[in-house]
C-alpha cells in the first residue's frame, strides 16, 4: 500500500513537472517572440531616423547652394551696374536670365516646376555648386519688381566731389537647386535684389 502510494505520489510530480515544464516553454516563446518584435521595430525606426537624417542633410546643403545662387545672381546684377555707362538687365540682357513682366501681369510669378526641368540655354542662368558631398545644379532667373522704375530723390556724394543721383531698380530673383545627379526634391527661393546706379 505504501508503495502503491509512493507509485501514485510520482506519477503526479512527474505530470506536474511536465506541466511546469510545457508552461516554461510557452513563456519563453512569447519572450522570445515579444523580444524579436521589438527588435524589428527598432530596426525599422533606426532605418527611418537614418533616411530622415540623410534627406535633412541634402536639403540644408540644397539651401546653403540656393544662397550661392542668389549671390552669383546679384553678382550680375551688380556687374551691369559698374558698367560705364551702368546697364539695366532689361536693356542689355533679353531673353537671358532676365525676364519681363506678362503684359497682364503687375508682379512676377515663380515659375513652374516644370520650367526649372526644361530650362536651358538663354532662358535661366545655371551655375554648378558643390557642397560638402553634395553637387547641385543652381538656376536663377530675374524679373523685374513689378513697379516702373523710378528716380529715388535725394543725393549722395561722389569720389570726385560732385553730387550723384542714385537711380535704384528692383528686381525679383528665383533660384531653383537640385541635385545634379538627380532625384530628389528641389529647393526654389525667391528674393528681392537691389541695383543702385549712380549717375553724376
Amino acid at each position: 500500500m505504501i508503495e502503491q502510494a509512493k507509485k501514485v505520489q510520482s506519477t503526479k510530480e512527474s505530470e506536474i513537472n511536465k506541466q511546469e515544464s510545457g508552461a516554461i516553454l510557452v513563456i519563453t516563446l512569447v519572450l522570445v517572440l515579444v523580444v524579436t518584435i521589438a527588435v524589428l521595430a527598432l530596426m525599422y525606426l533606426t532605418r527611418n531616423d537614418v533616411l530622415i537624417s540623410s534627406n535633412m542633410a541634402v536639403q540644408s546643403a540644397a539651401q546653403e547652394a540656393t544662397d550661392q545662387g542668389v549671390t552669383a545672381a546679384n553678382a550680375a546684377l551688380q556687374m551691369l551696374a559698374s558698367d560705364t555707362p551702368p546697364q539695366y538687365p532689361e536693356v542689355v540682357s533679353p531673353g537671358y536670365w532676365y525676364h519681363p513682366l506678362l503684359t497682364n501681369s503687375t508682379r512676377p510669378t515663380p515659375p513652374t516646376a516644370n520650367f526649372w526641368s526644361t530650362c536651358t540655354g538663354t532662358a535661366c542662368a545655371s551655375i554648378p555648386v558643390q557642397y560638402g558631398n553634395f553637387n547641385f545644379n543652381v538656376q536663377y532667373v530675374m524679373y523685374p519688381a513689378g513697379v516702373p522704375a523710378t528716380q529715388v530723390p535725394g543725393y549722395e556724394q561722389a569720389q570726385s566731389g560732385g553730387q550723384a543721383v542714385p537711380i535704384i531698380r528692383y528686381y525679383v530673383v528665383y533660384v531653383h537647386t537640385s541635385r545634379a545627379s538627380g532625384g530628389g526634391l528641389g529647393v526654389t527661393v525667391q528674393a528681392i535684389l537691389r541695383e543702385v546706379l549712380i549717375q553724376p
